[in-house]
């Protein structure tokens, strides 16, 4: 399961196979949000939750609240959480949405879980390539 995680809303998205991931939901980033991702982690039955985080050189106020966010989620759920680099995401995404025709208005509200999609497939292409026999 893949979380991409904003001030405002947090994006889902989840792989049956290990191979693709899919979309799956959107979140208003409001209430618990740790009991509402570790409900959803235990009904889509996670075994690895991917939060993404930008990757800069010098670390700032966001970063430590992610950080905090996935110390927190492990501790909720016993499960292992990956900090994966989400530079683009949401740029890729979009760009993909646009390809669709799908409007901006509907491309917009659904932005988050595709946003997230796209960090559980980069996550899930590098542990497909270390996996390759050299």
């Amino acid at each position: 399961m893949a979380i991409d995680y904003g001030a405002r809303r947090i994006g889902i998205a989840v792989s049956d196979s290990g191979i693709l991931a899919t979309p799956h939901s959107v979140l208003r980033n409001e209430g618990d949000v740790i009991e509402k991702l570790a409900g959803i982690a235990a009904a889509v039955g996670a075994e690895t939750m991917v939060l993404g985080i930008p990757r800069r050189e010098r670390p700032d106020r966001r970063d430590q609240i992610l950080r905090d966010l996935a110390e927190r989620l492990r501790q909720k759920t016993c499960k292992e959480v990956v900090l994966w680099d989400e530079s683009l995401s949401t740029a890729i995404a979009s760009d993909r949405a646009r390809q669709t025709g799908r409007s901006r208005r509907d491309a917009q509200r659904d932005i988050d879980m595709h946003a997230a999609a796209v960090i559980l497939q980069s996550y899930l292409d590098e542990l497909a390539r270390q996996r390759r026999p050299s």
